[in-house]
């Protein structure tokens, strides 16, 4: 038996300790928004006070009724509860058979790498290009895609469907001489609930992915939730096999999806800091924004990300799109005023 070569994988955010090793200092030095996760973290405000009942450790986890009645407290339907959104991006392509699937052009990477991965024929469509496509679209009209996946807010580019029109896309694949699919990742919806697809019965080929990681700070419990019709989450639940989420996990999701206080207080203060951020920048080569970032376009991306990395200051950078990924600051006065410097250095810099 040989060992199969799995292609790389893409590169992401949250990779701190390489900027410190390239550029040196000591970690509470630097300010990292590399990852658009949330600067408040629902574990370190509201969780640490919390002790986990022993049976979520021993016991092998299953979902208690709580955490189902959590979830559809939040989200406004029943979900199937998976390690993290990726894991369902991972495995989603192999639960359906090999066709055409659009992706919105420029967006997370493990989108189209895993539809690629599993034999899919993958082509990358901006936003106007899918307009445009479903307007001139006639019943079965067999040039619309047998899968169509979305992320809604776009990330990193902030594009945002409304969910009439997707929910009327959906319509026109469910025509498709094929039965085309919707799938759409909402993983920075949080903020503006009343956009989500969820808010409206989901259609029989619709699918959506949402996760606990930005909006709660908590993307180290890798815990997501998949929305769609019983035989996908039946199909994708097989797939990922028994006890896919440890048991800890499920049970500070269901602390976390409950805690509407908290929930409340988190959408004021992101809306404030995503204000506050956006007088610093001004404008400043604005590509596109979600409530979690701001991403800022140049002639010369790794050139800034460099220039802020000189500073302490960690950024995604998308070198094929040549962007830059802000995510927000927290409440710390001194990281602020170190970003506020940076924000003025980079624009003299530039101008």
């Amino acid at each position: 038996m040989q060992l199969i070569n799995v292609a790389e994988t893409v590169v992401h955010g949250a990779d701190l300790q390489r900027a410190i090793k390239q550029f040196g200092g000591e970690p509470q030095q630097w300010l990292d928004l590399s990852s658009a996760v949330s600067p408040y973290c629902w574990w370190s405000e509201r969780g640490q006070g919390l002790s986990c009942p022993a049976q979520f450790i021993h016991d092998l986890p299953g979902i208690q009724p709580d955490l189902n009645r959590a979830v559809r407290t939040y989200y406004g339907h029943d979900g199937l509860l998976v390690p993290g959104s990726q894991r369902a991006i991972a495995e989603l392509p192999g639960c359906f058979s090999r066709g055409n699937v659009w992706i919105l052009a420029g967006t997370y990477g493990e989108h189209a790498l895993c539809w690629k991965k599993a034999g899919h024929s993958v082509y990358e469509k901006t936003a106007d290009d899918i307009r445009q496509a479903f307007n001139a679209a006639t019943d079965n009209d067999h040039k619309l895609p047998d899968m169509l996946v979305l992320v809604n807010p776009g990330n990193p580019g902030g594009e945002r469907f409304s969910a009439a029109e997707l929910h009327g896309w959906a319509e026109q694949l469910q025509q498709h001489q094929r039965q085309g699919w919707l799938l759409c990742d909402e993983a920075f919806m949080d903020c503006t609930p009343d956009d989500s697809l969820l808010t409206r019965t989901l259609a029989d080929n619709m699918l959506v992915l949402r996760s606990l990681g930005k909006f709660f700070g908590l993307a180290g419990l890798r815990i997501g939730v998949v929305f769609a019709a019983a035989d996908v989450l039946q199909n994708l639940a097989n797939r990922l096999g028994p006890w896919p989420v440890a048991g800890h996990s499920l049970w500070l999701a269901q602390q976390a999806l409950s805690d509407h206080q908290w929930i409340a207080r988190q959408r004021v203060r992101l809306k404030k800091n995503h204000e506050l951020m956006a007088q610093w920048l001004n404008g400043l080569f604005l590509a596109g924004e979600s409530d979690l970032f701001f991403t800022l376009k140049f002639s010369d991306a790794e050139r800034v990300q460099t220039f802020l990395a000189e500073r302490y200051i960690w950024s995604r950078c998308f070198k094929q799109q040549q962007l830059i990924r802000l995510g927000l600051m927290g409440d710390d006065a001194c990281k602020q005023q170190q970003l506020q410097q940076a924000l003025n250095d980079l624009r003299e810099f530039l101008l």
